[in-house]
């Protein structure tokens, strides 16, 4: 228990009875509080009105606080905890395959772990979490999915462009009235042509 912690400070618990699983608790609180505690227990079983962990279990835990510890005022929460060898080599798996789960929401969400080092008969591990409650040190899932980034849809711009008005068919009656004006003077010519010609013909 804490007299007080103030803003900004850094706090942790350490936890002395290995059997537990759990090392120590370290977090930092936005503001500074008084009389906190915390208190971490191994428990032999999840309470039957929490869904049950489907995967190969370590510890059952449960980490609890006091009331001035709110989920608000604490940050950058992590949880150190230690995992036997033995039981790693007993459950097929290695040390990549333990993660620390914490019960949110009536899931078990997994935790961003980070191996550590290997003292010969543990495996020490950190896990961040954003607040208290049951956890379960256990068998990592796989397949996790990652946030799936929201479509982006590219805006439509130049909806205007290539939009050129045809002039084939004002191309193509201008050409007919070409042709036109030229067959007017053809005539033209022709009829004096011929005008001269009987015009010479009467003076004669």
């Amino acid at each position: 228990m804490w007299t007080s912690i103030n803003a900004g400070e850094t706090a942790t618990v350490n936890v002395e009875n290995g059997a537990i699983g759990v090392t120590s608790i370290g977090f930092t609180t936005t503001e500074t509080v008084w009389g906190a505690w915390i208190k971490v227990a191994k428990i032999d079983s999840i309470p039957s009105s929490v869904e049950t962990f489907t995967g190969k279990v370590y510890r059952n835990i449960e980490i609890t606080k006091g009331v001035t510890l709110t989920d608000e005022v604490m940050s950058d929460t992590i949880v150190n905890f230690k995992v036997e060898k033995a039981w790693l080599t007993e459950n097929g798996l290695n040390q990549n395959n333990v993660a620390l789960f914490r019960h949110a929401n009536d899931n078990w969400i997994q935790l961003t772990t980070t191996v550590g080092e290997d003292d010969g008969t543990y495996i020490h591990y950190s896990a961040t979490t954003p607040g208290f409650s049951y956890f379960v040190i256990g068998e990592k899932t796989t397949g996790e999915v990652a946030p799936v980034a929201g479509e982006v849809t590219e805006p439509v711009t130049g909806e205007v462009t290539g939009e050129v008005p045809e002039i084939d068919e004002v191309t193509g009656e201008v050409g007919s009235v070409s042709g036109l004006v030229w067959w007017i003077v053809a005539i033209i010519v022709v009829i004096a042509v011929v005008a001269i010609i009987v015009g010479m013909r009467k003076k004669k």
